[in-house]
């Protein structure tokens, strides 16, 4: 039953409201079909009564003979389906039409039912007329009128019970109609409930299979509207977490492998030395080895926390006015002694002798310390680094260039990559972390960088950055 209470609550819903809205349109067609058919039957008793009064005239002056008025009195009586009373000024009825019934010719009516009649007033009442018939009918009164004098009145009474019929079967008419609409509007609310439903219950149950840690769930619904939106929202949320799972998996494996060589190297070296299998005399040569792994290692460890701070947003930039190019000069200096390991020539080349910037500094350094770190490992022996800045449009350019071996160009698509390695044969020489973080810092930035390179000639790294105006 719980599985499908979302379609019960829209079919039911919307059902009340179809009753509802029947059940008022009914009311209010009734009503207004009610005063329409009494108000158009008053008019037609008013001008059949006007009829009639013709007629007397015509009788009055002899045009016609009393078998002529009697049929034509008739006619007309059938024809709205009424009885005619003729009444004098004293209130005595004289003639009437002839229906089966009561007979009434000599009966007289009491001055207060005829008085405004005779006051040249038309009368229209609903009821038993002084409790004159058994049933209620509409009673129209006008004046008689001969030779331009009021002589006594024209009385009309049609019976209520037979209007009431007619109005009833319309009634039952509409409420027939109203459940042929409602049949239909079952067909039609079963089919849209379970148009909305649908989808939504199957996106229950993708989100159950996502809690449960299947991220390759997803909701197949193409409809162009606001469940469509929803379900496409769902499968990017899906889809993303499911990169996120596959990122947070290769993350721990990066880890793990990255993190095992340096410990399995240190382990194996301190177990050696402890028990005997290294001579004390090179002890030495291998704590040296330890030491590095150790230091290797606290990079790694200081790239995943970076990286760590990168992804989780907490990367406030401190932004301060400073000198690149003499920052650039501190850069280079801290890798003199591998610059002269490996008799590299470095040039470097400023537009202007100063050039202030606006950046963390700390962090632009450590995007300087990445890239010339770069360049200097994957440059050739004897090798040329060319370290230039340019001013274009109130942007800082500033290129780290290398002769090395360069990046293919299917690499070139992944060097930004967290834990990607163009050169994989250099594994030792870090976790594959030092482009994205530096993409990262330039993007928190809101600065550019790009890559220019090609195998066996060399690659150059270019950023921008906002300089100060004068």
């Amino acid at each position: 039953m719980s599985k499908n209470r979302l379609f019960k609550k829209l079919f039911i819903s919307n059902i009340i409201i179809i009753l509802i809205t029947l059940s008022i349109l009914s009311g209010m067609f009734y009503l207004m079909f009610q005063n329409y058919y009494f108000a158009d039957k008053e008019k037609i008793m008013l001008e059949e009564a006007q009829e009639i009064n013709a007629i007397l005239n015509e009788f009055a002056v002899g045009d016609i003979n009393i078998d002529k008025w009697n049929q034509e009195l008739n006619v007309v009586t059938r024809l709205i389906n009424a009885t005619v009373w003729i009444v004098d000024k004293e209130g005595l009825i004289y003639s009437q039409s002839q229906q089966q019934g009561k007979a009434w010719t000599g009966v007289s009516l009491s001055k207060e039912e005829i008085k405004s009649i005779l006051d040249g007033q038309s009368v229209v009442k609903k009821g038993y007329f002084g409790g004159k018939f058994n049933q209620p009918v509409l009673t129209v009164g006008v004046p008689l009128v001969i030779n331009g004098r009021i002589e006594g009145a024209i009385f009309m009474h049609a019976p209520l019970t037979e209007m009431n019929k007619t109005i009833i079967n319309i009634f039952i008419l509409m409420l027939l109609s109203g459940g042929v609409a409602l049949i239909i509007g079952f067909v039609l609310i079963s089919y849209t409930s379970s148009k909305i439903s649908q989808p939504l219950k199957e996106m229950s149950l993708a989100v159950q299979q996502v809690a449960k840690g299947n991220f390759s769930a997803r909701v197949q619904h193409k409809e162009e509207d606001e469940i469509g939106d929803l379900a496409k929202s769902f499968n990017v949320m899906a889809k993303e977490l499911e990169q996120l799972e596959d990122m947070r998996k290769d993350f721990v494996a990066n880890v793990s492998h990255e993190l095992r060589s340096p410990l399995t190297s240190i382990q194996g070296y301190i177990d050696g030395i402890l028990d005997g299998t290294i001579p004390k005399e090179k002890a030495c040569d291998y704590l040296k080895i330890v030491q590095k792994e150790t230091r290797r290692m606290s990079r790694l460890i200081n790239d995943f926390l970076e990286m760590t701070k990168l992804e989780s947003g907490q990367f406030p930039l401190n932004k301060t006015e400073f000198d690149i190019n003499e920052l650039i000069r501190l850069a280079v200096i801290k890798f003199e002694k591998r610059i002269v390991e490996k008799d590299l020539t470095v040039k470097v080349d400023f537009e202007e002798d100063r050039r202030i910037v606006i950046a963390d500094k700390d962090k632009i350094e450590q995007v300087l310390t990445n890239l010339i770190d770069n360049a200097i490992k994957f440059s050739k022996e004897k090798g040329i680094i060319h370290i230039f800045t340019e001013i274009k449009d109130d942007k800082a350019f500033i290129t780290i260039k290398d002769n090395g071996i360069g990046i293919s160009p299917e690499d070139q698509e992944h060097i930004w990559d967290r834990f990607y390695k163009a050169d994989k044969s250099r594994g030792k020489d870090g976790a594959g972390l030092g482009l994205y973080i530096v993409k990262r810092i330039i993007n928190a930035h809101n600065e550019e960088i790009w890559v220019e390179s090609e195998l066996g000639k060399g690659t150059a790294f270019t950023f921008t950055l906002p300089v100060k105006k004068f």
